[in-house]
């Protein structure tokens, strides 16, 4: 099965396991999701299609507590011969927790899974991330201990902001994320993100430029090649439910 069709199988799946649909609440509880079309599926500033289009979706259930957990699905290309790799399955659990003066604080465990993998291709590790949100900014910490499956420890730090425009539903967004991956890759890379987005109803435009600074050799063994992580225009479009 290519690529394409299995990101519609994900899809399809998601559909379907969302009862109702209209994010039901029953006693604290509520159901939804997201449908998502890019031009180029980036994570911390690195192409995860090889530069191409990417079909996501994700289904998610949250009470009223902070609790709330979920499942996200993109197609991907690593361009790897023989890895078998066409499909990134995220699954996550966390709690969001309202402190004073606005404050909130995110604490989140995912599996990042890549489903049909070879032998000797399998990338799936876990991740935990903090983030502390104040005001128009986000601060996030996330660790993992075994980095794509490496036996390596990772660190990822984010600074990002989301800044409205009046009463208009278009906002401005900037990202800086610094990837501390040395001790898988002897190397370690800044990446950027600007953008635009306006919100309508149910329906979010994005249109972002990303770019990447000292992504070096030894990243581009690990991560991709820089053509991957080179400055780009990015287009996503996402429906919620």
């Amino acid at each position: 099965m290519n690529k394409k069709l299995i990101a519609v199988s994900i899809l399809s799946a998601l559909l379907l396991s969302a009862p109702a649909v209209a994010q039901e609440e029953d006693e604290g509880w509520s159901i939804g999701g997201t449908i998502t079309g890019t031009t180029d599926y980036v994570f911390r500033g690195v192409s995860q299609t090889a530069e191409d289009p990417a079909l996501q979706g994700s289904i998610d259930i949250g009470h009223s507590s902070g609790f709330y957990a979920g499942v996200w699905g993109s197609n991907v290309d690593f361009e790897v011969p023989g890895d078998g790799i066409n499909t990134e399955i995220d699954v996550y659990v966390g709690w969001v927790f309202s402190l004073p003066s606005e404050v909130e604080l995110d604490l989140q465990a995912v599996r990042y899974i890549y489903p049909g993998s070879n032998s000797g291709f399998d990338i799936d590790y876990n991740e935990y991330i903090a983030a502390l949100s104040v005001s128009y900014f986000t601060g996030t910490i996330a660790y993992s201990d075994d980095f794509v499956n490496s036996d390596a420890d990772s660190l990822y730090y984010e600074l990002a902001g989301e800044f409205p425009i009046g009463e208009t539903g278009f906002n401005i967004t900037g990202t800086v994320g610094y990837s501390d991956v040395e001790e898988a890759t002897d190397d370690n890379y800044t990446s950027y993100q600007v953008g635009v987005n306006y919100s309508w109803n149910n329906i979010l435009l994005d249109v972002s430029y990303f770019d990447t600074s000292s992504y070096g050799a030894g990243l581009q063994d690990f991560l991709g090649p820089a053509t991957w992580a080179d400055s780009r225009v990015v287009f996503t479009a996402s429906y919620e439910f």
